[in-house]
């Protein structure tokens, strides 16, 4: 049995019966953390390292169904590196994913540029923009308090090996700004997929595959709908989030 501390509880991931801790005084993921898990690819045998794991619901999710060799999953907040630690035990995946608190701009250090994937859902905002959380343990889960866009991306290129592909989830907002900060650390976007909620309505979200060292070749995919017309997930949101009819 794992010891759950005070407001927290185990969900079921609907996954294949993979669970995850998750607290009530703390970030809890979203569907963009799912999304992107399910947009990586080629990983089998790869070693990954995640940036900002947080309740490390990406990790796991990467690790049982993309079969890499191993994911090194960072965290700069120790309460929810300890929580995703006793996530990976519950699900038996100690073997392949290894949780360590660090800031994510000294990754490299543990790296040493032999990454052959990096994946970070980070934080949206900037600092000053929208309103900020009263608890810093969720600010910094939202806003850029302890890693900009740019120290996501350059401390990316540090870790990768050449060739080696970078997966971001981000606000569709911010994609010209992705694209620059890629293209002034030597990795290449290769892929765009916008999310919109439904039909009619504006990507929200982009999902992006960047290449270090790669070609300036970019595929811009057709949007993907979360939600139909009459608000019902889609065959390709419901393939993303592992749903069954």
């Amino acid at each position: 049995m794992t010891n759950l501390l005070p407001n927290e509880k185990i969900e079921d991931l609907q996954c294949d019966g993979l669970v995850l801790i998750q607290s009530a005084t703390e970030y809890r993921f979203t569907t963009d953390a799912v999304l992107l898990a399910n947009f990586c690819k080629d990983m089998n045998g790869k070693f990954c390292v995640e940036f900002g794991t947080g309740s490390g619901v990406i990790s796991i999710l990467i690790a049982h169904k993309k079969h890499p060799k191993k994911v090194l999953a960072l965290e700069i907040q120790s309460q929810l590196a300890d929580m995703a630690t006793r996530s990976v035990a519950l699900n038996n995946l100690q073997n392949v994913i290894e949780v360590v608190t660090c800031d994510l701009k000294t990754a490299n250090s543990l790296v040493g540029g032999k990454a052959d994937v990096v994946v970070c859902n980070p934080p949206y905002r900037k600092v000053g923009s929208g309103e900020q959380q009263l608890d810093k343990n969720l600010a910094i889960c939202r806003h850029e308090i302890c890693a900009t866009l740019a120290d996501i991306i350059q401390s990316a290129s540090k870790c990768l090996n050449n060739r080696g592909n970078l997966y971001l989830v981000h606000q569709a907002s911010r994609t010209s700004e992705i694209v620059a900060l890629c293209a002034q650390n030597k990795i290449a976007v290769k892929e765009i997929l916008p999310v919109c909620p439904s039909p009619g309505r504006e990507p929200n979200l982009v999902l992006v595959r960047g290449v270090k060292g790669g070609e300036p070749d970019c595929i811009l995919h057709a949007p993907m709908y979360i939600c139909d017309e009459q608000g019902n997930y889609t065959p390709q949101a419901k393939a993303y989030y592992g749903l069954t009819e």
